[in-house]
């Protein structure tokens, strides 16, 4: 009888909830067609649920951080945003955005997306975020390049510093996925993680990019450009398709393009995990990897449906449903799902899905630490291009910018000292 009551009631908040407003909800990063098929799907089936309406907006990458500052400063924000993981705990830790480990099923629905998102959504035990699509880095071959050459099994950077000399003989080449672009830092990560190095030292108080294994992956990353010769410009769909490059460290988007726009490759081609390192004696194959969240702010009226929304649009059926959609009618385009489960159904390839799971559970999110993403990334792209084009030693180049990150963190604590005390104190 009092489950039955308190069923009730709860009905009726969400039901006097929704009578206030439309849900409104900010996305970022997805195209029209994207966003389309989202509002028709929770026209058909979050809306006749909850009796709410939904406004869904679509922000850019461009200029989507100073449109959730804009909003948190003058209090007239969505109800539900997403954005890329890092930002969210520099907004959460303002005050704008509610800790979600405290809401009603939060254990259930965080354990759907992999454990290596939380790292960017979370700050001393703070939730800022839930995970609903994956961006992962893995890797693209040109087996039938590879078996002219009698080239085997490439686990591990020794082995693929070990057939580069072969391989370029061949006029072919290895390429990473962002160059020296201010996006750098994905790659570079991956050298580090796979070291046991990091962005931050652990307990968060300091650069981690002085660490030995920082350093270490940080010095193999910059020689394979300055000793191994890999391709610094090559583009990476045109490169691959034309022989240019035999290898490529890519994301998801690539395979979706050479699905649709390279049926002459295929059975010539493969999709592998990232190349790894052996490290404490298994290879580590630690990729960048992230989760593109949902936060719900604090200064909504509705943050019961803006719960049930997060929970809604993270689930297994809608995750997967909606993958589909965008596969069959945004051609060209893929909906990697946060959602495991979603994923592990996913209608593709089966060896090509166990790749994805299986780097996925490899891959992981920056780690938050108050310095902004954009300033701390920037450490990393400067350092790259001080190595890779000017000849610093890689090492005094990782350094020098290892001290620049501890002075801004310690900035940084202390502008946000006040927050901080004041959740925790909660």
């Amino acid at each position: 009888m009092k489950k039955t009551i308190a069923l009730i009631l709860g009905i009726l908040l969400l039901s006097s909830l929704a009578l206030a407003k439309p849900l409104e909800v900010w996305i970022t990063g997805h195209s029209n067609e994207q966003l389309q098929i989202m509002r028709e799907m929770i026209d058909d089936q979050f809306t006749p649920k909850f009796g709410v309406e939904v406004e869904v907006t679509g922000l850019s990458w461009s200029d989507n951080e100073s449109k959730y500052l804009l909003a948190a400063a003058s209090g007239d924000v969505p109800d539900v945003g997403s954005t890329g993981g890092l930002f969210l705990p520099e907004l959460g830790l303002r005050g704008a955005l509610l800790d979600l480990k405290d809401l009603p099923d939060f254990d259930e629905v965080a354990k759907r997306a992999s454990p290596g998102f939380y790292r960017s959504l979370t700050y001393e035990g703070l939730v800022f975020g839930i995970p609903y699509f994956s961006s992962l880095s893995v890797a693209y071959y040109r087996d039938d390049i590879l078996q002219e050459l009698g080239l085997g099994n490439i686990d591990t950077w020794d082995d693929l510093r070990k057939i580069l000399p072969k391989l370029q003989a061949r006029g072919s080449n290895f390429g990473l996925a962002w160059g020296l672009s201010e996006t750098v830092y994905s790659d570079v990560n991956a050298f580090m993680w796979q070291n046991g190095g990091d962005d931050y030292t652990p307990d968060l108080q300091k650069s981690g990019l002085d660490m030995p294994g920082s350093i270490k992956g940080f010095t193999e990353f910059c020689e394979l450009y300055t000793v191994h010769n890999i391709a610094k410009e090559i583009p990476q769909f045109a490169g691959f398709s034309n022989g240019d490059l035999a290898i490529t460290v890519s994301g998801q988007a690539m395979y979706a393009n050479l699905k649709n726009g390279a049926p002459q490759l295929e059975g010539k081609w493969s999709l592998r995990p990232v190349i790894g390192t052996m490290h404490e004696g298994e290879i580590n194959r630690s990729a960048t990897g992230t989760g593109w969240s949902m936060g719900i702010f604090k200064a909504s009226k509705n943050q019961e449906l803006a719960w049930e929304f997060v929970k809604w649009y993270t689930s297994e059926q809608v995750q997967l449903e909606m993958a589909v959609k965008i596969t069959e009618r945004v051609k060209g385009s893929m909906f990697l799902p946060a959602n495991l489960g979603s994923l592990n159904n996913l209608p593709i390839d089966e060896a090509d899905r166990k790749t994805f799971l299986e780097q996925l559970k490899a891959s992981k999110a920056s780690i938050f630490g108050l310095v902004s993403p954009n300033n701390r990334r920037r450490y990393l792209q400067f350092a790259a291009q001080e190595a890779v084009l000017t000849g610093v030693d890689p090492t005094e180049a990782i350094t020098k910018y290892a001290a620049e990150h501890n002075v801004e963190i310690a900035r940084k604590q202390n502008e946000y000292k006040r927050y901080i005390e004041k959740l925790l104190a909660k």
